[in-house]
C-alpha cells in the first residue's frame, strides 16, 4: 500500500506541474509592466527585489524541505505563487508589483531544489533512481499541452483584457495546489533532524567547495544561467524593441517551450552517447553564438528564431546539470545543495540585473546582451582549455 502511494507521486507530480504551466501571463508579463508605465530599470528593480527575496529564503526553505518535509514545502510554494498572481491582478502602483515579486520569489525559493529532491527520493524509494534522467525529462513533455494552450492564447487574451491572462492562470494554480496536497512524502536516507540547521548548511557548503566536480559545474552554471535566464527574462523587451507583433509573442514562447522540451527529452539518450564534458561544451558554445546573432540582427524574425533556438542548449542543460549533480549528492543534502546553487546564481543576478536594466534604458536591451556574449566567450576559452578537464 505504501509503495503504491509513493508510486502515485510520479503522476501526481506531473499533474501538479502541468496545471501550474497554464501560465497565460508568462509571454506578456513584461508588456503588462510596460503598459503600467514601468521603465526597464524599474522592471530590473523588480528583478532585484525578486532576487533578494529568493536569496533570503533559498537556503532556509531548502533546509526546511530536508528537515520538515518536501511535500509541505511544495504546498507553500503553490500558495505563494497564487498570492503573487492575485497581487498582480489588483496592482495599482509600483509597490504592488514589488509585493507580487516577493511572493513569486518565495514560491521559487520553496520550489527550487525541493522539487528535484522530492522526485529523486520518490524514485529512490521505488528503486528506480537510474531512471531519473528519463522520468525527470518527461515532465516537460507532459507540460507541453498546457504550455501550448496558455502561450498561444496569451496574446489574444491580453488584447481582450490585460488582466485576463492572470485571472485564468489563478484558477489553474488553485487546482495545482489541490493536487499537491495529495502527494505522499518519501523517506530520506538520513533525517536532517539529526543535525542542527546551521550545521547542515555548513556541511553542505563544505561538500560543494571540497568537491572539484561540483565546483566546476557551479562555475559553469553561473555563466550559462546568466545568458539563458537573462534572455528568457528580458526576451519580451528584446522582441518588443525589434517590433515583433504582440499577437506573435505567445507563438514564439510556445515554439521555444517545445524546443526546450524536445532537447530535454533527447538529452538522456545523448548523454549515454556523449560525455558530460561534451554536452556542457556544446551548451555554452551554442548559446554564445546565438547571443551574438541576436545582438547583430535588426530583424524580429531572426531575433525570434535565435530566442527560440536558445531552448536547445537550455533543455540539454536542465537535464545534464541535474543528472550530473545528483549522482554526487547524498539524499539528506539534496535539496540544500541544489538550492545553494540557485542562491549563488541569484546573487549574480542581484549584481548584474540593475546594471543591465539601467544600460537598457539609456541605450538598448542589446547592450546587456552584448556584454553577456563577451563574458560567455571568455568562459568558452576557459572551459575548453582548463575547466572541462574537471568535469
Amino acid at each position: 500500500m505504501i509503495n503504491q502511494q509513493i508510486k502515485s507521486n510520479i503522476w501526481k507530480y506531473y499533474l501538479a506541474v502541468s496545471l501550474a504551466q497554464f501560465a497565460f501571463f508568462t509571454p506578456i508579463i513584461q508588456l503588462f509592466y510596460l503598459a503600467n508605465e514601468l521603465t526597464i530599470f524599474k522592471i530590473a528593480i523588480l528583478g532585484v527585489v525578486w532576487t533578494i527575496s529568493k536569496m533570503v529564503l533559498e537556503i532556509p526553505s531548502s533546509v526546511l524541505a530536508d528537515k520538515w518535509g518536501r511535500k509541505k514545502t511544495l504546498i507553500l510554494s503553490s500558495v505563494f505563487i497564487a498570492l503573487s498572481v492575485i497581487t498582480m491582478i489588483y496592482a495599482v502602483n509600483f509597490w504592488f508589483f514589488v509585493v507580487a515579486s516577493i511572493w513569486s520569489a518565495a514560491s521559487a525559493a520553496f520550489f527550487s531544489g525541493t522539487n528535484v529532491a522530492f522526485f529523486y527520493d520518490t524514485l529512490k524509494a521505488l528503486k528506480k533512481e537510474e531512471e531519473f534522467d528519463k522520468l525527470w525529462a518527461r515532465q516537460d513533455l507532459y507540460s507541453q499541452i498546457p504550455l501550448i494552450i496558455a502561450f498561444i492564447s496569451s496574446g489574444f487574451l491580453y488584447n481582450i483584457s490585460p488582466f485576463l491572462p492572470f485571472q485564468i492562470s489563478l484558477g489553474f494554480l488553485v487546482l495545482s495546489l489541490i493536487v499537491t496536497f495529495t502527494l505522499h512524502e518519501p523517506k530520506y536516507s538520513k533525517p536532517v533532524e539529526e543535525v542542527n540547521v546551521f550545521s547542515h548548511f555548513k556541511q553542505s557548503a563544505q561538500f560543494i567547495f571540497n568537491d572539484s566536480y561540483l565546483k566546476a559545474i557551479l562555475i559553469f552554471s553561473l555563466l550559462f544561467c546568466l545568458g539563458s535566464d537573462f534572455s528568457y527574462g528580458y526576451g519580451q523587451i528584446y522582441l518588443n524593441q525589434l517590433a515583433l507583433p504582440i499577437i506573435l509573442f505567445g507563438i514564439v514562447y510556445t515554439i521555444k517551450s517545445l524546443m526546450v522540451t524536445f532537447s530535454s527529452n533527447i538529452a538522456p539518450p545523448l548523454r549515454r552517447r556523449f560525455s558530460y564534458r561534451t554536452m556542457f561544451g556544446f551548451e555554452i558554445i551554442a548559446i554564445t553564438i546565438l547571443f551574438y546573432i541576436m545582438v547583430l540582427t535588426k530583424s524580429y524574425i531572426i531575433g525570434a528564431i535565435c530566442f527560440i533556438l536558445i531552448g536547445i542548449p537550455h533543455g540539454f542543460f536542465s537535464i545534464s546539470k541535474s543528472s550530473y549533480m545528483h549522482k554526487r549528492i547524498q539524499s539528506h543534502q539534496r535539496a540544500t545543495i541544489d538550492s545553494m546553487f540557485s542562491f549563488l546564481i541569484a546573487l549574480m543576478f542581484l549584481i548584474a540585473e540593475p546594471i543591465f536594466g539601467y544600460l537598457a534604458d539609456i541605450y538598448s536591451i542589446k547592450l546587456p546582451f552584448l556584454i553577456i556574449a563577451i563574458m560567455m566567450t571568455l568562459y568558452c576559452f576557459y572551459y575548453i582549455f582548463y575547466e572541462r578537464k574537471k568535469i
